[in-house]
């Protein structure tokens, strides 16, 4: 999985270099990986579900989980938290999630500021940084 993550890495540098640098904004990078990652989870065979919200959870929504339905319930496979830096709240909503594969994307290039927001990560969790 973390070589597929480290290709999948390298995409999303490319895709945001292509964006206009002078239409470079958090939110619309934001997004433009989350549909990027999207068709990623597609292709690994799950069902990708932006905006997912656990059953009972206060929490805020995870940016994307890939969900199995070939069992006798769907089960979440993979979760994403997408931020220029590492959230504390995105991660307390990963903890909500019962799956093995528990990501945060950081893409800012303000490598002090995501080394010092990287502190909130778990060993459950891995740190996709794009800019590391």
């Amino acid at each position: 999985m973390n070589q597929q993550l480290e290709q999948l890495a390298g995409t999303m540098r490319q895709e945001i270099e292509s964006i206009p640098q002078t239409m470079r904004q958090d939110a619309a990078i934001r997004q433009v990986l989350v549909c990027l990652l999207y068709q990623a989870v597609k292709e690994m065979g799950l069902i990708p579900l932006p905006g997912w919200k656990p059953p009972r959870s206060t929490r805020e929504s995870i940016d994307l989980v890939g969900v199995d339905d070939s069992g006798e319930l769907p089960e979440v496979k993979i979760a994403f938290a997408i931020d220029p830096l590492v959230e504390l709240p995105k991660v307390r909503s990963l903890e909500w999630v019962d799956c093995a594969d528990k990501v945060v994307v950081s893409f800012s290039q303000r490598q002090d500021k995501v080394s010092q927001s990287a502190f909130f990560l778990t060993k459950a969790h891995t740190h996709l940084n794009l800019y590391a």
